[in-house]
């Protein structure tokens, strides 16, 4: 499940690189999207994230980007999709 937030952070990263090269966003986006899914499978390999919110895991993908989510009996509930370079202590989670 994507978090309404995570969804704009998806599209805008989508948009960003499409810019220069769709095919290359799309590719980003489609690894973002099979990491996820992955995370279904093992939801507390990611990193438990308490200084940000409780709860909050985070996963660095093969992109540049990381995932920000919540793991519970239903699964995941990705919050946010964030840039590598970005100061998340900034980040409304």
């Amino acid at each position: 499940m994507l978090a309404q937030s995570a969804q704009t952070d998806l599209l805008e990263a989508w948009l960003y690189i499409a810019e220069e090269n769709q095919p290359a966003a799309d590719r980003v986006l489609d690894a973002i999207d099979e990491e996820a899914h992955a995370l279904l499978l093992q939801p507390l390999m990611g990193r438990a994230r308490p200084e940000l919110a409780d709860g909050v895991r985070s996963w660095p993908t093969s992109t540049p980007y990381i995932l920000f989510y919540l793991a519970d009996n239903e699964g995941i509930t990705v919050l946010r999709v964030l840039h590598h370079a970005q100061d998340v202590r900034q980040v409304v989670f």
